[in-house]
């Protein structure tokens, strides 16, 4: 398997990393701040700062209230010129590209949000700008310290499937970013269309948000980028806005397929797994995304059969890993995890790109290939 790999010239001595919050629409920055507050002895906050144009339905700026809040700057290249070692970039897809470019472009450390941008000219820019200044260009996502995902990873580099031929992934039960709380009543259409979420040109839809995580396990199983990408997308409960509320993409990585779903339209599905299902020419792996346990089966049967082992590989604080890792990064200057790193997120906005565009000529697209830099 390729590993990927990413490099720094700029490392923090050893004291706190000073760190500046970019953008209030990402619910994610909750994790992300909370991280970095249960950690004071690595991370000093310095400010946060939203980045226009705000968004009223997503805003997180509940986080900050209290006197124990970091400072807030009206203008966010005042806050970027604060001496910052790092720069957590929640923002809404569409803006994160030039926010990005600009702070790795004044040489600080980056740490954006899943996927690393919405198009595959943005996400170039942003892996040349961090390359030339000499600092990290990191990624989140929240699947990268499951348990599950990592063994069934493990399991797959020990041979224990043989050779690879495909992976399986379809997004949980959602019905959008606004379904996880009041009861799973969304708001009001009209409401919801303000909303950065529901928006093509600022970077919504499910593709970006869900079916984005089956790209990047792909994508990181059969470690190398896909060459290929077809997409249908569907708008079965969003016609009143612009974006899709399902996709369904197969990315050919010449070795393998990956299959992929990405729905803000399905209800709970009772035992279907999500995945990711690696099929291989010597068992299957099953994972599932709220499960803890992994599965492998072998043997060749049309009924039903018990698996061959079932794993069972505890909990772990992922947060916590997400925080450590980080600190090694930027303060130690070893390469971050392979989810973070650059490369393997590059690989991954290549197949999102291709998919979107697919989706939108009907034919399969080619990925983009990355230029000299």
């Amino acid at each position: 398997m390729h590993a990927y790999k990413t490099a720094t010239d700029r490392r923090v001595d050893n004291r706190r990393i000073r760190t500046g919050i970019f953008g209030l629409s990402h619910p994610h920055i909750s994790t992300l701040y909370g991280m970095m507050k249960r950690r004071p002895e690595d991370f000093e906050i310095v400010g946060f700062a939203d980045i226009p144009p705000s968004d009223a339905l997503s805003s997180q700026r509940r986080l900050f209230e209290g006197s124990d809040s970091p400072r807030e700057y009206a203008d966010w290249r005042k806050l970027a010129a604060q001496s910052l070692d790092l720069a957590v970039v929640t923002t809404d897809n569409a803006s994160r590209g030039d926010v990005c470019c600009e702070l790795l472009s004044r040489g600080i450390h980056v740490l954006d949000e899943k996927p690393m941008a919405m198009n595959y000219a943005d996400a170039e820019r942003m892996y040349r700008c961090a390359k030339e200044n000499g600092v990290r260009m990191l990624t989140n996502w929240p699947i990268a310290w499951f348990p599950t995902f990592r063994l069934a990873k493990q399991l797959l580099d020990e041979g224990r499937i043989g050779k690879l031929m495909r992976v399986v992934y379809r997004s949980p039960a959602t019905w959008g970013p606004f379904s996880y709380s009041n009861g799973g009543i969304l708001p009001p259409e009209e409401e919801l269309k303000k909303s950065w979420w529901y928006q093509a040109d600022r970077g919504g839809g499910s593709i970006l948000d869900y079916a984005c995580y089956g790209a990047i396990l792909s994508t990181w199983m059969f470690g190398h980028r896909a060459r290929r990408v077809g997409c249908m997308t569907k708008q079965f409960t969003t016609g009143f806005c612009d974006v899709e509320d399902y996709s369904a993409m197969m990315l050919d990585f010449g070795d393998g397929i990956g299959l992929l779903e990405g729905s803000w339209s399905t209800f709970n599905c009772g035992e279907i797994p999500t995945g990711p299902v690696l099929y291989g020419t010597d068992g299957v792996i099953v994972c599932d995304r709220h499960s803890k346990k992994v599965k492998l089966y072998s043997g060749i049967s049309h009924p039903p059969v018990a698996p061959v082992e079932v794993f069972e590989p505890g909990d772990i604080r992922q947060e916590e890993m997400l925080g450590a890792d980080i600190v090694r990064s930027i303060r130690d200057g070893i390469d971050p995890d392979e989810m973070l790193g650059t490369e393997l997120n590059l690989d991954v906005v290549a197949a999102l790109d291709a998919g979107m565009r697919s989706a939108k000529t009907g034919v399969i697209e080619n990925t983009m290939p990355l230029a000299d830099i």
